[in-house]
């Protein structure tokens, strides 16, 4: 794999989840897991092109912890 890493990061906003990569929003969900799985995807597609990529989602703490790949 070559290039910068594509970081997608799940965060909360308001009663929502939404997926952001590179200062864009790649969706917005009722669900924390829905979020994850949707940027899971999104990740596996970035790596499948030759990208390393990965995903980052706040537990129940509000600390960031890395939910793909692990």
């Amino acid at each position: 794999m070559t290039g910068e890493i594509v970081e997608l990061f799940v965060l909360r906003s308001g009663d929502r989840w939404t997926v952001m990569s590179e200062g864009v929003a790649r969706g917005i969900f009722d669900y924390q897991v829905d979020a994850e799985e949707a940027a899971i995807r999104l990740a596996q597609g970035v790596r499948a092109k030759g990208r390393p990529s990965d995903v980052m989602s706040p537990d129940r703490g509000s600390q960031m912890r890395k939910v793909w790949p692990i």
